[in-house]
């Protein structure tokens, strides 16, 4: 259990995901700085000063440096809350827990928690509450690319389905301006014989606009009965 006059781990969230997919797909024996900075795409002094020191407290490296077994069971969805779980009793007091148990919705306060026992600055601080969230929802759903990529693509598809039907709207609309006579022609009146009667029907898809429905009928006008 962490004592009120320590720092707590203020590892990024960003890294934290991103390490934590990293291991999924090959967990290291040894943790480095330099592996660190490879991974996560920044200098090594600033891998050493801002990741490094806070995996070990957060159990997934022991003091050489190891990858633990909990850095193991880590990466699995299966174990993650449990995990989550047991970094929380073991490194935040019960006094931050019981008085901020919901921080997603009151970060403010998780973060006025953190300045008045660390004595830390509004970033150290942000940090150290944003990881808190984290761990208290112990979600692996929260992993950006598996949470975010579904979704993403499926609102995509609908955008292209949207802007395709769109297009087909459009294109069509032009062909029946520019070839009037391939619509059903006006009605014929004879005076030599018996009156013809031919029915001109129109179906305007339910999704056209204003703009779209003037223009048939503008092009009916010009085109059909020579208006315009």
């Amino acid at each position: 259990m962490a004592d009120e006059k320590k720092n707590f781990p203020m590892l990024p969230v960003a890294h934290w995901w991103t390490l934590r997919k990293k291991f999924k797909q090959s967990i290291p024996g040894v943790v480095t700085d330099n592996y660190l900075a490879t991974v996560l795409n920044m200098t090594v002094e600033s891998a050493r000063a801002n990741v490094l020191p806070f995996l070990r407290p957060l159990g997934i490296l022991d003091d050489e440096g190891r990858t633990t077994e909990q850095a193991k069971r880590w990466r699995d969805n299966g174990h993650y809350p449990d995990v989550c779980k047991a970094i929380v009793a073991r490194v935040y007091p019960k006094d931050l827990i019981e008085a901020v148990p919901n921080p997603r919705d009151n970060r403010d306060s998780a973060k006025r928690w953190f300045a008045n026992h660390t004595g830390a600055g509004d970033s150290a601080c942000s940090r150290m509450a944003a990881l808190y969230t984290v761990l208290i929802e112990a979600d692996p759903a929260m992993q950006p690319d598996e949470t975010n990529t579904k979704p993403k693509d499926k609102a995509l598809k609908k955008k292209s389905v949207a802007k395709t039907s769109t297009s087909t709207q459009k294109a069509s609309l032009e062909r029946a301006v520019e070839n009037p006579r391939s619509a059903s022609p006006p009605p014929i009146v004879s005076n030599e014989g018996p009156d013809v009667s031919i029915n001109l029907q129109i179906h305007i898809s339910a999704d056209a606009s204003s703009d779209q429905i003037d223009q048939i009928f503008s092009a009916m006008a010009k085109h059909i009965y020579r208006r315009g």
